[in-house]
């Protein structure tokens, strides 16, 4: 090649390159709105007395998503497919967050979803910022003493995020109490995303209380095919992290905490309430 041709190609990149920096960047960021797999802990009734019947029995798994449907808000429905007593899913990531039902006021308090244990979040009730700290700081302000065995406990509640790759798709799991520790120990026995795990439940009991708990079985290991998918989903997700913080670090202020807010796995501590939507969307 002429030296005249490499000048012409260098020159041509230059400005390429700089044609490109002095273009506006759009500074707007779309939220990810996942659909949601959840279990019911406790059977699902209607009506009473005699004829109060069982919609869905305890240890059901459904998937919660929006429909096209509009409510007279002229907000999107959320409908509840179920998919029964188990799942085969690969769980992929994982995070966390910060909940509390308050059966008297029939109000949620909740953290955005968050990540280490070190970060400073808010904490909302109502859908305004009532207190901001880190997860061990915001806890000691629900701190109370159990009657039942005389030790300390939060009101608000640690809360696992997983996010499973289901038939092809990625939903969001909020699991808490019981099938929290369940799905903590099952993590010791092997690694969650290069594996795929069964989804069912096992019956529990505290004195007068009965609920299903998930359990979580390894099936088997993920083929080449499968784990190259997996590890393109996580990365996916780090980094739709990664661009939601970095947007709303630049407009100087928190993400924002979930919309739609999910108790359906409730453990003897705190009691059973049922899924509440809130608004129209939901976070990642």
């Amino acid at each position: 090649m002429s030296e005249s041709k490499e000048l012409t190609t260098e020159i041509s990149k230059d400005l390429l390159a700089e044609a490109a920096g002095n273009m506006p960047t759009d500074s707007s960021y779309q939220r990810i709105i996942l659909p949601r797999i959840g279990m019911f802990t406790q059977d699902q009734e209607e009506g009473k007395g005699k004829s109060k019947v069982v919609t869905a029995e305890a240890g059901t798994y459904y998937i919660d998503q929006e429909s096209d449907e509009l409510n007279d808000e002229g907000k999107k429905v959320w409908t509840k497919t179920e998919l029964g007593p188990e799942i085969e899913a690969t769980v992929i990531y994982h995070r966390k967050k910060l909940s509390y039902w308050d059966s008297a006021a029939q109000e949620f308090t909740s953290s955005p979803i968050y990540d280490e244990d070190t970060d400073v979040i808010p904490l909302f009730k109502a859908r305004k910022e009532i207190a901001r700290g880190t997860p061990k700081e915001l806890k000691k302000d629900y701190m109370y003493v159990d009657p039942r065995d005389g030790k300390n406990k939060s009101k608000l509640q640690d809360m696992t995020v997983l996010y499973i790759l289901y038939q092809g798709n990625i939903y969001q799991c909020e699991i808490k109490g019981t099938s929290m520790w369940a799905f903590k120990s099952y993590s010791r026995t092997c690694v969650p995303p290069v594996v795929m795990t069964r989804f069912t439940s096992e019956y529990k009991e505290n004195g007068s209380i009965n609920w299903n708990q998930m359990k979580f079985t390894t099936l088997r290991k993920l083929t080449e095919e499968e784990l190259v998918e997996v590890v393109n989903l996580q990365k996916m997700i780090k980094s739709s992290i990664k661009a939601e913080k970095d947007y709303f670090a630049s407009l100087n202020t928190d993400v924002p905490m979930d919309d739609v807010q999910t108790e359906e796995d409730w453990s003897p501590d705190l009691p059973k309430v049922k899924v509440e939507v809130l608004s129209d969307g939901q976070e990642m």
